[in-house]
């Protein structure tokens, strides 16, 4: 910054190229413009390695948040139930494969809670989807015959995410997604929520097989 005498030329204000004049008690000034820093900085190999994480599990899990507001019912007092989800499943939820990242579909949980699961959790291929079968018995464990099933149904080819439900006591639910979603790459996982709208169960991952005696 550096003072103006008053001269032939007289002092000025304003903006002129790079610099600004002003005034301060009739004192005459000129002051360099402050440089704008870019903030395009490259990204280090681990914070692009942590955004694409990031990146990868809030794209997941988008296409079933009122799921997980129902599976993480009970956490939701001050975050959405994705939110929730996302927390939950950060630390464990990819797996190298190479010098890709993807996730670990069979450790990705839709809920958490305390309300009984099912057991002899099966699904296979049936027609244009898959059909998920449980005990629908409770065996007065934790859980009730009105509890609500969520059947979800991933294919990864395809990037499509579908969801089933029925009442515990069915003791099955085909979930229908088409042909666009056929393939080896199809991951299912099962849980229930009691009728209340107050507790969930714990999230099953369940092996997709041929039929229904594999």
């Amino acid at each position: 910054m550096a003072t103006i005498n008053e001269g032939i030329n007289g002092p000025f204000s304003g903006k002129v190229g790079s610099v600004i004049g002003s005034s301060w008690r009739k004192i005459h000034y000129i002051k360099g413009m402050h440089k704008i820093k870019s903030s395009k900085r490259k990204p280090s190999q681990k914070q692009a390695v942590q955004q694409y994480k990031f990146k990868l599990l809030n794209q997941f899990f988008s296409p079933m948040a009122s799921v997980l507001d129902v599976g993480f019912r009970g956490f939701t007092d001050r975050a959405t139930g994705k939110n929730v989800a996302f927390r939950y499943n950060y630390d464990h939820a990819f797996v190298a494969d190479g010098d890709q990242i993807k996730l670990n579909y069979p450790v990705l949980k839709f809920s958490h809670g305390s309300l009984y699961t099912a057991g002899a959790e099966k699904a296979w291929a049936y027609g244009e989807g898959v059909k998920v079968k449980w005990d629908p018995k409770t065996y007065g464990v934790g859980g009730a015959m009105d509890d609500v099933g969520y059947a979800i149904v991933y294919s990864v080819s395809s990037d499509f995410f579908t969801c089933e439900t029925a009442l515990r006591h069915e003791g099955e639910v085909h979930v229908s997604f088409g042909e666009k979603t056929r393939g080896n790459d199809v991951h299912v996982w099962l849980f229930f929520a009691d009728s209340k709208g107050k507790q969930a169960s714990r999230t099953e991952y369940i092996p997709l097989t041929d039929d229904e005696e594999t």
